[in-house]
């Protein structure tokens, strides 16, 4: 199997996550572990830890599905959907699953990389020139001893790597309290602040970073911009791009589901 394809497969099952596990087994069939080259010694551990985590009350339930080759080797439920009421989880259970598109957005990029169409270590701005220049905001004293906003050059660029992980220095409005936070939109998409990509990234373009790149992890909106860098970089909206990597013999013309997304 080539990296491509195991990328693609991440990508599947990071999207079977996201949605009912009743909905994934009606469109996949069960088969047995060993035809399709998994281990149920190794599936049982699965099931021993699960089990173990939820009678030391680490979690209330879980909902646990392998699939490969197009097949599901496991699907078991544990503990409860509601441990108070004692309602037992089953596997048709219902969750709420936050931040799926940043899974969705950080492997469509590595299989940019992989194409050969992005490097990790390019800075955002070659693709997104709006975010070329951004200075980092430092709070110090003024002459009364009051916190004061002070603008520093950024020592080097953020890059796409910095993006993926949450060291870019982009953050989210809201999540704090310094003066940059401030700053910032308090939605945590840009779909969110009721602006369209291009008016996102010129409202980033004017605010400061609250760390120097690479240096400090906080959450933030770097894979909103990845999402916007895919998009510059296919010349296509980041839905429709999602979808055809899932199933790249869709073509462009023909790709309506990227409308759910």
């Amino acid at each position: 199997m080539n990296r491509r394809r195991v990328l693609a497969n991440i990508l599947c099952a990071v999207a079977l996550c996201a949605v009912s596990p009743v909905l994934a087994e009606s469109q996949l069939k069960p088969a047995q572990p060993e035809t399709v080259g998994i281990s149920p010694e190794r599936l049982q551990r699965l099931t021993e830890t699960f089990e173990a985590e939820v009678n030391k009350g680490a979690i209330p339930g879980a909902v646990i599905m392998v699939a490969r080759k197009g097949k599901i080797a496991y699907v078991k439920a544990f503990g409860f959907q509601d441990r108070e009421k004692q309602v037992p989880m089953t596997t048709d259970s219902i969750f709420r699953i936050a931040s799926m598109s940043k899974p969705f957005t950080s492997v469509a990029v590595m299989m940019l990389v992989e194409q050969g169409k992005i490097m990790l270590t390019d800075p955002v701005s070659a693709y997104l020139p709006q975010l070329k220049g951004l200075q980092v905001g430092v709070e110090k004293p003024d002459a009364n001893g009051k916190p004061e906003l002070t603008l520093e050059p950024a020592r080097n660029e953020a890059t796409i790597q910095d993006l993926l992980r949450h060291t870019s220095g982009l953050i989210y409005g809201g999540r704090g309290t310094t003066a940059v936070h401030k700053l910032y939109p308090a939605g945590s998409t840009p779909a969110a602040t009721g602006m369209t990509g291009a008016e996102f990234l010129d409202r980033l373009s004017g605010l400061p970073l609250l760390y120097q790149p690479g240096t400090v992890w906080d959450y933030g909106f770097g894979l909103d911009i990845a999402g916007l860098v895919i998009e510059q970089i296919g010349g296509e909206p980041l839905g429709r791009h999602l979808t055809r990597a899932l199933d790249p013999s869709i073509s462009r013309s023909d790709c309506t589901a990227w409308r759910q997304f």
